[in-house]
């Protein structure tokens, strides 16, 4: 039976009853082979959605710059995750040297402090540039009203975030020292929580509004239903966050070094699976070089397809005939008359799929 009277460790107490001293599992495998995995993972998908822009499509959009710099915060937060794996990170309190124990888990909490500064830029960048993405194409005003509050959240949630996070006791050292004896602390736990229930909500908002929108393109419906999936991808991505949230209690555990591993690898997934699905969509140019036949449609093909299958029909008055009865039939080119919606509709007259 595990001790129930508190231990003190570097003058600090420790219940010890909470420790299972047989176990001697490790953690460090599972954050070396998810972290290196999705820093190629991201590496490989932002350098295609650059190559497409730069190669292919020959421009650049605010939406790319700000997934750069998105991705640059979360490869910088999955480095920072491997390297905390040298300062204890992944093995259990009582597996560590004893005589630098505490000196290992102060590092060790040192390094979660600057994970999640870069968890909260991560994830801010990434919203607002998918934010920005929906705001190049859809242009009905309800939904930019939309966009622009969600995006204001987003940004609050963000600077509060980092504030919180560097803030949450007083001195800023009492986060990890838990030797100060005057150091006084929020319950910062339960302020992720709070934060990660209002980011489920935006990553909700993000996937499920745009879909009306997109399914007006007058394009094959099979298209229309490609084009809510690749957007929609980003559900991915609010399943981990849902998933963080049931994980966060570990946070409160005295062996945090070990216990904290499943919510720190779900954070780094979050951000990554956020940008992998948003820079898929810009990868259909690159896909309809590699597999012709499968994207043989496009804006005119879609336009073509309508004239045949719904062709319109006008009465033209003869000028040349004096009775003034006989009239010509013609049809209405389509692609014509989607240019004509798109230049007042939901979607601006020079989208193009190419420029998703």
């Amino acid at each position: 039976m595990p001790s129930t009277t508190p231990v003190l460790v570097g003058g600090v107490p420790v219940d010890t009853s909470q420790f299972d001293l047989t176990d001697h599992s490790s953690n460090v495998s599972s954050v070396r082979t998810t972290n290196i995995a999705l820093i190629i993972l991201v590496a490989v998908f932002v350098g295609l959605r650059f190559l497409v822009r730069l190669v292919i499509v020959r421009k650049v959009f605010v939406d790319d710059i700000l997934i750069l710099l998105a991705s640059a915060f979360t490869i910088a937060l999955a480095s920072v995750c491997l390297a905390a794996t040298g300062h204890g990170l992944g093995t259990h309190v009582w597996l560590l040297p004893l005589v630098s124990v505490f000196e290992t888990v102060k590092s060790c909490i040192q390094y979660l402090f600057v994970c999640q500064v870069l968890y909260a830029c991560a994830i801010a960048f990434t919203k607002i540039s998918i934010i920005s993405s929906y705001l190049r194409f859809i242009q009905e005003r309800p939904f930019r009203i939309c966009m622009y509050v969600t995006g204001v959240v987003i940004i609050g949630l963000w600077i509060t975030g980092v504030f919180v996070t560097i803030f949450q006791c007083r001195p800023v050292s009492g986060a990890w020292d838990f030797t100060e004896s005057d150091r006084k602390c929020i319950n910062f736990v339960d302020y992720l929580y709070a934060s990660s229930s209002i980011t489920v909500a935006t990553d909700l908002i993000l996937c499920v509004l745009p879909w009306p929108y997109l399914w007006r393109i007058q394009m094959p419906v099979k298209q229309r239903i490609i084009l809510c999936v690749l957007f929609g991808g980003g559900a991915g991505a609010c399943v981990a966050s849902i998933m963080r949230i049931s994980k966060l209690e570990t946070l409160r555990s005295m062996d945090v070094t070990y216990k904290c591993v499943p919510c720190l690898n779900l954070s780094v997934i979050e951000c990554s699976l956020g940008i992998i699905c948003v820079s898929i969509p810009p990868l259909r140019p690159l896909a309809t070089r590699l597999f012709p036949n499968g994207f043989r449609t496009s804006r005119s093909s879609s336009s073509n397809s309508a004239r045949r299958s719904h062709p319109l029909k006008r009465v033209v008055r003869s000028s040349e005939n004096n009775s003034g009865t006989d009239t010509q039939v013609d049809d209405i080119d389509r692609g014509a008359r989607w240019e004509k919606h798109n230049s007042t509709g939901p979607l601006r007259g020079s989208f193009e799929m190419d420029e998703l």
